[in-house]
């Protein structure tokens, strides 16, 4: 068995490169940087019989400082078919039946989402973070896709997340964080994870 084979990827039978740009704004407030982006993508996949989809997304990022000790961050997108990227559990087109078939419609999954973070720096060596984000594939998506076929139907992935960090030496860190994690199905069935993770870190 030849472990390294592969089959090319839709983005890859294009035969054409994804394009992505970003442009921001930085201003000093508070002795810290403050930064507003945008930016774009557009990709073309390719799943044969000429059934062409553009992927593409729009987003806005943001690093605002609140005070000396606290600070904003976060990114919003929008987009559609950004598996690849990703987003919507790496699924990027539905498709209603046999994809072999030329007659089958190859659906493109939008999807909107983000994320953001508050950071608290206590002191030099200690800070505390708590952030939220989600991802939210469209449901009218699925339910033309035959959403039995297709990660048991989630409509919407949630993290909520808190932790420390403490750097007791500038090459040495350590931290300990609580995260939770919520997915929704189609037929609002819910599924969830907790999780706790401690990490040591050597910087050099």
């Amino acid at each position: 068995m030849d472990l390294n084979f592969r089959f090319p990827q839709a983005s890859e039978f294009s035969r054409q490169p994804a394009y992505a740009s970003r442009a921001a704004w930085s201003h000093t407030l508070f002795g810290q940087k403050l930064t507003l982006g945008g930016g774009g993508y557009y990709g073309r996949q390719n799943y044969g019989f000429n059934r062409n989809v553009n992927a593409w997304a729009g987003m806005a990022d943001w690093n605002v400082p609140l005070g000396h000790k606290f600070a904003l961050t976060g990114k919003f997108y929008r987009g559609s078919a950004l598996g690849g990227l990703g987003a919507t559990i790496g699924t990027s087109t539905l498709y209603p039946g046999d994809l072999s078939l030329p007659s089958t419609v190859v659906i493109p999954l939008n999807t909107i989402g983000g994320w953001s973070q508050l950071k608290f720096r206590a002191t030099s060596k200690i800070e505390f973070n708590t952030a939220f984000g989600q991802d939210s594939p469209f449901a009218h998506d699925i339910r033309s896709g035959n959403p039995q076929a297709y990660f048991d139907s989630v409509v919407r992935n949630r993290g909520i997340l808190a932790n420390i960090i403490a750097r007791p030496r500038s090459d040495l860190l350590f931290s300990a964080e609580y995260r939770h994690l919520a997915a929704t199905a189609l037929q609002n069935n819910n599924h969830t994870a907790n999780q706790i993770n401690l990490v040591m870190g050597v910087l050099f």
